[in-house]
């Protein structure tokens, strides 16, 4: 009988395990030291080694002939174990044995000594399955069980487990197998398989696994069930994905305010038999791409795609303002979750289209109207955040106004002076992820001070400033979200600005300041060179 690929290629040995050293080198070295704990929790995603990894550890305890921390996979305990007829190592199905009885069955099992093996080894596979009842019954022998025992749980969902289970388990959490190393494993499979498979194919498959190497392998099978050569169109039929001219054309429609080119494509896009679901993720994977591009210095070195399209997708980038990306993404999101729940996906999709075609005016824009319409918006947004003072000040006579507004440091100065702490500030940014969570997550890491009627936001990260200069809405949402949690309106500033950091990790200006604070005068050499 024919074994599926994900089944012919499952690691045998730790060494054999992609993308997670930091599980396979530490269960090695617990072996080869004998210090091993006496039940553990593998932690992570679908598809990225938890079971096989379950599978290894109770060969290499049991292992007759050990090979410095691994099994030998030759000796009669590792050869039953994967033959399933070594009665001492015990898989069990949380999802369909949940209840306190097959809890109960298991701890008197437990007092039994192994038949032929070392341990008796209890995988429990998604256990975050186990009824509250099953896992009180679990949680005594799981505190203290018998020497010769050993228990391996397993889940996707580690939120979902009792804190009284955690504290029992050493956990290993299995990361996101890195796309590139699933692209060399597919390469790899498909040499021994006699198949040969395009690079771009491979990084394709890569990308649509998010991570799970059996996911990837399991649509590499399906692909070499249609040909020997794997192409990234042949991967794209077999995974029923909108080819990427589609999402690039469907992009420009949604720029342009084209809504019947739009409502055009998905018309052919659904003769074709795509999933309208599934399209939509994919522009939401599209739009993610531009967002990279247009937020961090290196984008080449995390998007998986052709050169050809990454050089398209930048001048796309270029041509989309950072809040409509966003604005697009929300939009998608909140589309595809309609789509779960509707009878008719295509209407959903075509909604989603119209809505993303149709401005606020319900009126197509020029580009280049636009385009000037944001200048202007930025540079009063910049000017209607300072304080009153700083409008109260004369305005340059130049005949040519700056296009945005410089903050006036000094004032700033004098806002952090008096700015306390907002320990609140996390509770905000968790509401903020209630409306947006992209705009929600830009703002991670970040911190807040109060200052008058002033919250003053600190981050390293310039897309949150962005956003909020550049679209009034998300600015909205951002103050509501302060008033929620703190009961009063305030409006927003920025605590420091790169300028500031720069000149603060600036040993001589620190020593300057300081002396400047303890009232000590400091001459100016720039202006004492002038003179």
């Amino acid at each position: 009988m024919y074994r599926v690929l994900y089944r012919k290629y499952r690691p045998r040995f730790f060494a054999d395990v992609i993308g997670q050293p930091h599980v396979t080198e530490t269960l090695k070295n617990e072996i080869k030291s004998d210090r091993l704990a006496h039940a553990y929790l593998f932690t992570g995603s679908r598809g990225t080694g938890k079971t096989t990894c379950s599978k290894i550890l109770s060969k290499a305890v049991n292992c007759l002939n050990p090979q410095g921390g691994d099994p030998c996979g030759e000796c009669e305990i590792c050869r039953g174990i994967d033959e399933g007829t070594v009665l001492d190592v015990v898989e069990i199905d949380a999802a369909s044995n949940n209840g306190v009885d097959d809890i109960r069955i298991l701890k008197e099992e437990a007092a039994f000594t192994p038949a032929a093996a070392k341990f008796r080894v209890y995988i429990i596979d998604e256990v975050h399955m186990l009824s509250i009842g099953a896992f009180n019954a679990l949680l005594k022998t799981l505190e203290e069980p018998p020497p010769h025992v050993l228990f391996i749980l397993a889940t996707t969902e580690v939120h979902k487990l009792p804190t009284t289970i955690l504290s029992r388990c050493q956990r290993f959490d299995f990361h996101r197998i890195a796309t590139s190393d699933i692209a060399l494993r597919l390469k790899t499979v498909c040499e021994n398989e006699k198949a040969q498979i395009d690079d771009n194919a491979a990084l394709l498959i890569a990308g649509i696994a998010d991570g799970a190497m059996r996911d990837a392998l399991s649509l590499l099978d399906q692909c070499m069930g249609k040909g020997e050569h794997i192409t990234e169109d042949l991967v794209r039929a077999t995974a029923g994905l909108a080819d990427k001219s589609h999402l690039f054309s469907m992009t420009e429609a949604f720029r342009n305010k084209d809504s019947a080119a739009a409502i055009v494509l998905i018309d052919q896009l659904y003769s074709d038999s795509k999933d309208m679901a599934r399209l939509c993720e994919e522009l939401i994977e599209h739009y993610r791409e531009l967002m990279l591009i247009k937020t961090i210095k290196k984008p080449r070195d995390i998007l998986v795609m052709s050169d050809e399209d990454f050089n398209r997708a930048t001048d796309q980038a270029m041509a989309i303002s950072l809040s409509d990306v966003v604005r697009t993404i929300d939009i998608l999101n909140e589309a595809h979750e309609k789509m779960l729940r509707s009878s008719n996906r295509r209407i959903e999709m075509e909604m989603t289209a119209v809505r993303l075609c149709s401005d606020e005016a319900g009126q197509k824009i020029d580009p280049e109207l636009a385009n000037r319409v944001a200048r202007i918006e930025k540079a009063l947004i910049d000017l209607r955040d300072l304080p009153r003072e700083m409008s109260a000040r004369p305005v340059s006579s130049s005949p040519v106004p700056p296009p945005v507004a410089k903050p006036d440091f000094e004032l700033m100065e004098q806002l952090r002076k008096n700015a306390v702490p907002m320990p609140q500030w996390p509770e905000v940014v968790e509401e903020i992820k209630k409306h947006s969570q992209t705009v929600g997550t830009s703002f991670d890491g970040s911190t807040a001070y109060i200052s008058g009627k002033y919250v003053l936001v600190d981050s390293t990260n310039n897309i949150c400033f962005d956003m909020l200069r550049s679209n009034d809405r998300l600015r909205t949402q951002v103050r509501d979200a302060v008033k929620m949690v703190t009961g009063q309106n305030y409006l927003l500033g920025r605590y420091s600005y790169p300028d500031e950091r720069k000149a603060e990790d600036d040993p001589l200006s620190k020593f300057v300041k300081e002396l400047k604070t303890a009232g000590i005068p400091v001459e100016d050499n720039k202006k004492k060179n002038n003179s």
